[in-house]
């Protein structure tokens, strides 16, 4: 497989940005962008919450995993992760085997703020860890996505081909860091 033949993966938390700027890159690259969220909720004809709330984390992971294989063969594209998808050691092995892995990260109270701020995410994807209600603080919120990120930081920092802080940058910016770090258009 040549550079320019390597599909481009975009891992991290909930809210780094992986979709916005999976759409960038794939346009500006003229690649197919695959969100492996939206492939599962297609699949299934239903929310990542609703599978979560009516079938439990391990039915979700199963077909996330199934997700993920179904693109195995894909080259050429660029690829937006669920944020613990990683956390699985087959599908950490496939995706290091696909292409570059790009790690999108952010300070937690900005990642809380997006998370909050985005109603499409909110209202199909499922809780940061099922207990969240509408009445738990911010404070918390930020407490709870600390110790989230102290488990899969190591995991995603031990992939990642790149890393990219999105905390201050648009998608366009985070878009041309990746082109300029692998070199495309040269």
């Amino acid at each position: 497989m040549t550079r320019d033949d390597r599909t481009i993966i975009l891992i991290g938390y909930r809210g780094t940005g992986k979709t916005s700027v999976g759409r960038e890159l794939a346009r500006r690259l003229n690649r197919p962008f695959y969100d492996t969220d939206v492939l599962v909720e297609a699949r299934e004809g239903r929310s990542i919450r609703d599978m979560v709330e009516q079938e439990g984390w391990t039915y979700f992971r199963e077909r996330e995993k199934a997700a993920l294989r179904s693109l195995r063969t894909m080259h050429r594209c660029v690829v937006a992760t669920g944020g613990g998808a990683v956390l699985d050691p087959d599908n950490a092995r496939l995706l290091i085997s696909m292409g570059w892995i790009v790690l999108l990260t952010a300070r937690e109270g900005i990642l809380v703020r997006r998370i909050l701020q985005d109603p499409a995410s909110l209202e199909k994807r499922p809780s940061f860890s099922g207990t969240e209600s509408a009445e738990q603080s911010m404070e918390s919120m930020i407490e709870e996505t600390k110790e989230i990120l102290a488990q899969r930081m190591p995991i995603y920092r031990s992939l990642a081909d790149l890393v990219i802080d999105t905390a201050n940058v648009s998608p366009g910016e985070v878009a041309d860091r990746i082109l300029r770090h692998f070199s495309f258009g040269e």
